[in-house]
């Protein structure tokens, strides 16, 4: 079930790739008029969070600190795939689907239905030769 949401949120994705020309996530953002804001910490009862989509007003939420620790992990673990993608650009990509979930209701998903989707957009959108699920593995 996992895989055909992951195939939804890539389908999303495609929808913003011209020719081949994939936007920059925060560009995509500023043209859907969501504002991106970073802050130091998560919130206490969600230490590892380190992103999150706020519908109103459209706000995606960057934590810096939680977003530095998994770059740490990318570097200890020498997962060169992941050392040239911009941590930031890949959590606003993943705020993106939500932002759009949001507004139009894929379906009557669950969370783990609608981050399995996210996943997929972010990997479409940023041509990720990883899957997304990995950095929460990394850093636990």
């Amino acid at each position: 079930m996992a895989e055909g949401l992951g195939a939804l949120g890539r389908r999303v994705a495609q929808r913003f790739i011209f020719r081949g020309a994939r936007p920059k996530p925060s560009d995509l953002a500023q043209q859907m008029g969501v504002e991106i804001a970073q802050e130091q910490t998560p919130p206490p009862a969600q230490p590892r969070l380190r992103s999150e989509y706020r519908a109103e007003p459209p706000r995606i939420i960057l934590y810096c600190a939680a977003i530095d620790q998994l770059a740490v992990a990318i570097h200890a673990n020498q997962r060169f795939d992941m050392m040239n993608c911009d941590l930031a650009e890949v959590h606003i990509a993943h705020e993106i689907f939500h932002h759009l979930e949001f507004g139009q209701r894929f379906g009557p998903l669950t969370s783990e239905e609608v981050e399995a989707a996210a996943h997929g957009f972010t990997q479409e959108l940023l041509e990720l030769e990883f899957h997304p699920t990995e950095f929460s593995e990394m850093v636990g």
